[in-house]
């Protein structure tokens, strides 16, 4: 087993977009003491950054939305339809989260589950 160092989640990052891919990685690596995803999911949030996902969001709306995404594509096998499903809950407002931008939010979520299949595959 290899040895993990805790991820400590900043308060208020520089770079909100960096932190919530950084927190993608690392929840995993934390939560289940493995970095066995770690080389996927850094492939993974690679994909993400290049379309832009946490662009325009706030640091609150990016570490709801990472560790979401993070849980969802680690251990649903319909992590794609319940990135979706999530969307779909933030537009309708139906989701009780008080998000400073939904419609960037949902956006995220939508990106994300667009581009999880190809990380599902691997696993």
């Amino acid at each position: 087993m290899a040895i993990v160092t805790p991820y400590t989640v900043p308060d208020h990052p520089a770079d909100p977009e960096g932190a919530a891919l950084e927190l993608i990685v690392r929840l995993p690596a934390d939560i289940l003491h493995t970095t066995r995803f770690t080389a996927e999911l850094q492939d993974y949030c690679s994909v993400l950054d290049a379309e832009g996902c946490f662009s325009g969001l706030t640091w609150a709306d990016a570490k709801q939305i990472a560790a979401a995404v993070s849980f969802d594509v680690v251990t649903r096998d319909d992590a794609a339809d319940f990135l979706r499903n999530r969307a779909r809950n933030v537009l309708a407002g139906t989701d009780n989260m008080p998000w400073d931008n939904r419609q960037g939010a949902a956006r995220a979520l939508t990106i994300a589950a667009a581009t999880v299949l190809a990380f599902g595959q691997k696993r």
